[in-house]
């Protein structure tokens, strides 16, 4: 980047870091100020930044301004002040004389201000910014062993009501299912044009996010649906001698067309002994102007099943999805001796039909060894070959450049697939207002909880961000458009809420504290202990930036 666009992308950031924490300020402040009014407590400033005033301008009683540091804003309140001069005609309008509730009410206004304005960010969110229609909770593939496979769900079902509740979309299902992991739920399909009740019980798995490991519950099912994508592993069966290969894409048997890798089963099924005529695609690799691009060819085969080692009729084709397409260099799946063409029948000596099933099984078993049952093409007989996970560390495209780890298996399977087509929303308004409640309380508990760790010392200060990470945060969240930047703005009122909320003397939650002191103690506190207390949050606050900043630099630039 030159020194024009590196200019250029420090200006775009800061106006980006003024948009983003401007009216968070500015929010914070109003309710501090129109609570002020409500009781009758003189305001005579309301700024907006720190600093000599930019911008000033009188309305009524109380000065306006605007200041040249943007990191927060104030409102003087009469009587605030410890030792302040008040005149005798506004005596009666001091903050120090109202009563504990309105005092109570002026000091806690400002935060209970961030903490509702998320209503507001995601109501607008919803209603004007977000997609327009929903993926629908429609099962694309049922895995192995799974609750939904337990409850007698099939691929196709519409899951229309959980409980009694209409279910919107996949992800509403998604989000209620993991709120019950291992509890019994009585859920409504919708199959073939008919309403069907069925009882499950959600798996309880545990997963690591934001806040640790916690337990989520688990249907097995997946939006996706997998196309008639087949392998092939025995040279002497009717569809390799056929010319068919792993990776082609089934499109018709015997004149009817196959849409999904289910169909393909049954359909094999159902044709018996007799012969199979069917129509394939391959993709063959292509050279462009643009880079290489795949082209999918189409062939036709016929195929006379033959006896397999069970005695049943076999064409010799398999579900490409437990086909192993590509292996990662260095990678432990690598090392194991797995390769592309191979075919993975068992976990732990449990056969799967479905890749995910083995996904499933990675995550639960983290990094202990677990023995996979291979077979290559030719070999007659299977191998078996133990496998151990490895976290892998790699760095995000952001300017923050996080850092995320996983765990490395190495192995890719066949997964052409395809999705339902997603359906418009019906009653976008309360949509949009259900939508923001939700998210709301989602998003405020889980910033309570991760305060509540921290301060219990659950979690460590590596966390902590300062204003160079929000900086960051604001160019990044910009340049990936206004849903995201609205939606960090929503996080970001709500995280402002809570930590004005601590009790730290210089915070709103440290005079609340001073007033609770007050009433328990049935006289204010001296004027020399407010003011040593003063200076020892001052001093926590400071203490609390630096680690924050050490932590973004960290994070930021090593």
């Amino acid at each position: 980047m030159g020194p024009t666009g590196l200019c250029w992308g420090l200006v775009g950031n800061f106006w980006a870091f003024i948009l983003l924490i401007g009216p968070l300020i500015f929010i914070h402040e109003l309710g501090h100020l129109l609570a002020a009014k409500l009781v009758d407590v003189k305001a005579p400033r309301f700024s907006i930044g720190f600093g000599p005033p930019l911008l000033r301008f009188r309305m009524g009683e109380t000065e306006y301004c605007l200041a040249p540091i943007p990191l927060g804003g104030y409102v003087t309140l009469l009587g605030q002040a410890p030792g302040e001069r008040i005149a005798p005609g506004d005596a009666d309008r001091a903050l120090s004389a109202k009563p504990l509730w309105a005092r109570i009410f002026v000091l806690a206004a400002g935060p209970a201000a961030n903490l509702v304005l998320p209503l507001l960010i995601y109501f607008i969110y919803f209603l004007t910014l977000a997609p327009t229609s929903l993926p629908p909770a429609v099962i694309g593939t049922v895995v192995d062993g799974s609750a939904a496979e337990q409850a007698e769900l099939r691929q196709g079902d519409r899951i229309v009501a959980i409980d009694g509740e209409d279910v919107r979309s996949w992800n509403d299902m998604g989000k209620r299912i993991e709120l019950a992991p291992g509890q019994e739920l009585r859920v409504q399909i919708e199959r073939d044009g008919e309403r069907i009740d069925r009882v499950v019980t959600p798996s309880v798995e545990l997963e690591r996010g934001p806040l640790g490991v916690t337990q989520v519950g688990r249907l097995g099912v997946v939006r996706r649906f997998y196309a008639p994508q087949v392998g092939v592993i025995d040279e002497a069966s009717a569809a390799y001698v056929e010319g068919l290969r792993t990776g082609d894409v089934i499109t018709s048997i015997n004149g009817e067309p196959v849409r999904t890798i289910e169909e393909l089963q049954r359909m094999l099924e159902s044709t018996g002994d007799g012969l199979v005529r069917l129509t394939y695609l391959r993709a063959e690799p292509v050279a462009g102007p643009l880079g290489t691009y795949l082209f999918y060819e189409s062939a036709h085969a016929q195929l006379l099943p033959r006896k397999g080692p069970d005695g049943r009729p076999s064409t010799g084709l398999r579900p490409g999805n437990t086909f192993v397409r590509a292996v990662d260099p260095g990678s432990p799946a690598e090392r194991a001796g797995i390769r592309p063409g191979d075919q993975v029948l068992e976990v732990d000596g449990t056969p799967f039909s479905t890749w995910h099933y083995l996904i499933n099984v990675l995550g639960a078993r983290q990094q202990k060894p677990l023995v996979l049952t291979v077979q290559s093409l030719g070999e007659r007989r299977p191998k078996t070959v133990e496998v151990t996970q490895e976290i892998r560390t790699w760095e995000d495209n952001t300017a923050s450049k996080n850092e995320h780890k996983e765990l490395w298996f190495g192995a890719h399977s066949y997964e052409k697939w395809t999705l339902a087509p997603p359906e418009p929303i019906r009653g976008r308004f309360t949509y949009a207002v259900s939508s923001a409640v939700e998210e709301t309380g989602s998003n405020i508990s889980m910033i309570w909880t991760a305060l509540r760790q921290m301060l219990t010392f659950q979690r460590g200060l590596e966390d902590l961000s300062s204003v160079v990470g929000l900086y960051h945060a604001a160019g990044d969240a910009a340049d990936q458009g206004p849903s995201r930047f609205i939606t960090l703005m929503a996080l970001l009122t709500i995280n402002l809420g809570f930590v004005n909320l601590l009790p730290i003397p210089i915070l709103d939650g440290g005079h609340l504290l001073f007033f609770t002191i007050e009433a328990i103690r049935r006289r204010p506190m001296g004027q020399r202990a407010r003011e040593i207390s003063s200076a020892v949050g001052l001093v926590v606050i400071l203490l609390l930036l630096l680690i924050a900043t050490r932590n973004d630099i960290m994070r930021i630039w090593f």
